[in-house]
């Protein structure tokens, strides 16, 4: 282990594009952090651990408060972890090693550490991930969605302004994103709902932001990707070093 990182930023938070030349996972106490890298984006709500492997380019924004904490990984330790960005929903025992490890005043263990790695790489990773096509102008449709992410326009529409047919619009979605795209516009359409709850946006506000005609038909899609109705996503942040 290299070291640890107190993570406190005001709403509104953005880096530039950089990496680390060691791995970083860091946990969100409170807020939620976004994680772009070329291939897509992902988001690390609260409670949940992330990881960027060493030397990955990526950049960081957040439209919440953001306070958590980070450890930074010799790459001689990450052989256990995954090999590209990911995020971890840990158990009680991971967050409590996670917290000893990461609390500057205590003293650093290796035994800690490896039963940390141990752990993580029986934890379950959450695919709240949007992967970006690498064709131009399907890149063109994914920014302007993520931009825009109330438009209801029609995957025919998005076709021709791609300059494509339906058919090979859908085919082409589906081979570089690995999911087709109507699941791929709920899907961030759900992400930046979890930005908007994070920075303490109201449901019925946000359910029309998104795009969405009702509130019902909103929490109905929210629930089935996250498994939790809006308002339980909510409230299930914890103060930072509870657990």
């Amino acid at each position: 282990m290299i070291g640890t990182e107190t993570l406190r930023h005001p709403g509104g938070y953005r880096t530039a594009w950089h990496s680390h030349p060691t791995g970083q996972l860091w946990r969100i106490a409170t807020g939620l952090l976004v994680i772009e890298t070329q291939q897509g984006r992902s988001v690390v709500p609260a409670n949940h651990i992330g990881w960027i492997p060493p030397g990955q380019q990526h950049a960081a924004f957040s439209e919440s408060a953001i306070e958590g904490c980070a450890i930074y990984l010799d790459p001689a330790c990450c052989a256990m972890l995954p090999d590209a960005p990911a995020l971890f929903e840990p158990d009680d025992l991971t967050h409590a090693l996670f917290s000893r490890l990461s609390v500057a005043e205590n003293e650093y263990d290796p035994r800690k550490l490896t039963l940390l790695l141990d752990e993580l790489a029986l934890t379950s990773q959450v695919r709240f991930y949007l992967p970006v096509p690498t064709d131009p102008r399907l890149k063109n449709v994914v920014s302007h969605l993520l931009q825009c992410v109330d438009d209801n326009q029609t995957v025919k529409s998005h076709a021709s302004h791609a300059g494509m047919s339906v058919r090979t619009f859908n085919r082409r979605f589906s081979a570089q994103t690995g999911m087709n795209f109507v699941n791929w516009r709920q899907l961030a359409r759900v992400m930046q709902a979890m930005e908007w709850l994070a920075a303490g946006k109201p449901v019925g506000w946000i359910a029309l932001s998104c795009g969405y005609s009702s509130v019902s038909a909103f929490i109905e899609v929210f629930r089935a990707w996250t498994g939790k109705t809006p308002g339980q996503w909510a409230v299930k942040e914890v103060p930072f070093g509870r657990r």
